[in-house]
């Protein structure tokens, strides 16, 4: 094609302003779409950060409202740690799955540079409210053996239930831990339970007598050879129990002094228990002259037969008995055996007071004389 020279700068004008009038043109539509995009972004933004604060409120009005639901429950202890246990567990796990529906009905909202880092954070958080829903609903099966405890006359099941509580709460919280290492990194939590187990290998070495404590405490708490408050006899001591712990028994001894047996030892002992005696077994001598004539000697007997027959405490299938039992240096011992029920030892002190007191009156009416120890006979 052949330009003249005075069309030239016209045809060049004509070709070069394209550009210029696209960019523009080009150069507002492109400010005008960031802008959009940042405000829809922002949007977006505020919009989930209003959702999560409702679900904040909402979970808390709902722990608060379940709560006050749950103190109309007092008789029954069961559906109050229930309704309970909801509230708390609501609190966390309403925010949670808000983040989590949020984040899963707007894909794209997070770039991807931190789609990663935001994932991780979310798995987090679930296992977190999981945790913890775990942790309160503990309460509910806690509850139910309480009510069981509290119906039994053995007051060690009342120690019994708080002891597995924490050891369940505990392994809760152990394995939710683990859960939320091995969500940040798989192969780290896998090394950290390699090392609780070999942890766990070393402990049961290193504390051998800690463990044989606890499981003393579990055989005590099985088999039931006392409850507290009952008065028992070890062999070495006597004493009522005042509390059972996971490493030791204490007992308050007779001299008001505290003792603390280690639940290994007292589990092999044998063990004596008082309070559970349905009657106590009572004896006592009377010691007459030792001149004292045979027919004055049967008379003896028959007076002290007489009073003890329909004695205070008496029954049938534990008659007492009275019987000359030898005759000694300085006198004729005559034993007074009785079973005194119930097993009431500050009423059966005062009921041997008022017997013994009885024998002698009714003795010294017939005539028949008591000795004494070192007393000269005639």
């Amino acid at each position: 094609m052949t330009l003249e020279i005075g069309t030239a700068p016209a045809y060049i004008g004509q070709h070069l302003s394209f550009p210029a009038m696209f960019f523009a043109q080009a150069a507002p539509t492109a400010s005008t779409t960031l802008k959009t995009t940042v405000a829809q972004e922002a949007n977006v933004i505020f919009t989930a950060l209003g959702w999560v604060a409702s679900a904040i409120i909402v979970g808390w009005a709902t722990k608060k409202l379940l709560g006050w639901i749950a103190t109309k429950f007092d008789q029954s202890p069961i559906v109050k740690a229930t309704v309970t246990a909801v509230g708390k567990s609501l609190q966390i796990l309403i925010p949670a799955y808000t983040v989590f529906w949020f984040n899963h009905l707007n894909p794209g909202l997070i770039p991807d540079t931190y789609d990663k880092g935001a994932s991780i954070a979310i798995d987090l958080l679930l296992s977190l409210a999981h945790t913890t829903t775990v942790f309160h609903l503990v309460a509910v099966p806690i509850a139910w053996g309480q009510k069981l405890a509290d119906e039994t006359e053995n007051k060690l099941d009342d120690v019994l239930v708080p002891m597995i509580s924490t050891v369940i709460k505990l392994t809760v919280v152990l394995v939710g831990g683990v859960k939320a290492i091995s969500i940040v990194d798989a192969d780290t939590s896998k090394s950290i339970l390699g090392l609780l187990a070999a942890g766990g290998i070393g402990i049961a070495f290193a504390s051998q007598d800690t463990l044989k404590n606890i499981f003393g405490a579990v055989m005590l708490i099985v088999d039931q050879p006392f409850t507290l408050g009952d008065l028992i006899n070890t062999g070495s001591h006597e004493g009522r129990v005042e509390a059972l712990g996971l490493r030791s028994t204490t007992l308050i001894l007779v001299d008001g002094q505290r003792l603390a047996i280690p639940n290994s030892d007292l589990a092999n002992r044998p063990i004596v228990n008082i309070t559970r005696r349905e009657f106590i077994r009572a004896q006592n001598m009377v010691h007459l002259e030792v001149n004292t004539p045979a027919e004055k000697i049967q008379e003896a007997v028959g007076i002290i037969r007489e009073i003890v027959s329909t004695h205070e405490g008496f029954d049938s299938r534990q008659p007492p008995l009275v019987h000359v039992h030898e005759f000694a240096d300085w006198a004729v011992n005559i034993r007074v055996m009785y079973w005194y029920f119930p097993a009431v030892s500050a009423k059966q002190l005062e009921f041997n007071q008022k017997l013994l007191l009885s024998i002698s009156g009714r003795l010294q009416k017939a005539g028949i004389r008591l000795a004494a120890l070192g007393t000269p006979q005639n």
